[in-house]
């Protein structure tokens, strides 16, 4: 789908009319894949590590940053690949306090997480909420250096 050229698909769990998605993407040889990876699964972990990241989960439901440490070992020692490989964290950062958004991410970067998504998951997430943060920025963890 994402060369950029038509596409259809009929195949016995699933159907897709033909589509063109335009614009292509520009990454090579495609968009990078992220898997969620569910700490200590190895098979979770295994199937992430065929790709280009995983998005980092545990078991027990809740990740801190001894869990992505971990997963990122497991994946420096277990991945075939020397291929780029991300470790992908989530949460919810204060869009108004920037030395608070920059202390709560500070520890999973430092643990080894390479990008932070902002998922505003709980309410109040109203659509001039969700700008607000947008227009905050991300946040930076340079700010406590």
């Amino acid at each position: 789908m994402w060369s950029g050229e038509p596409f259809g698909y009929e195949g016995e769990h699933y159907r897709l009319e033909e589509m063109t998605f335009l614009p292509p993407p520009i990454q090579s040889p495609r968009i990078p894949i992220w898997v969620v990876g569910a700490w200590p699964s190895k098979r979770s972990m295994n199937r992430a590590l065929r790709y280009d990241g995983l998005l980092a989960y545990t078991t027990r439901g809740e990740v801190a940053p001894e869990d992505i440490r971990t997963m990122k070992a497991y994946a420096e020692e277990n991945r075939s690949s020397d291929t780029p490989f991300d470790v992908v964290w989530e949460g919810q950062t204060p869009g108004d306090d920037p030395g608070r958004a920059a202390s709560m991410v500070r520890p999973f970067a430092e643990a080894g997480a390479t990008w932070w998504i902002e998922s505003p998951w709980l309410p109040p997430n109203e659509p001039e909420d969700l700008r607000r943060r947008i227009e905050a920025g991300p946040p930076c963890v340079e700010l406590l250096s």
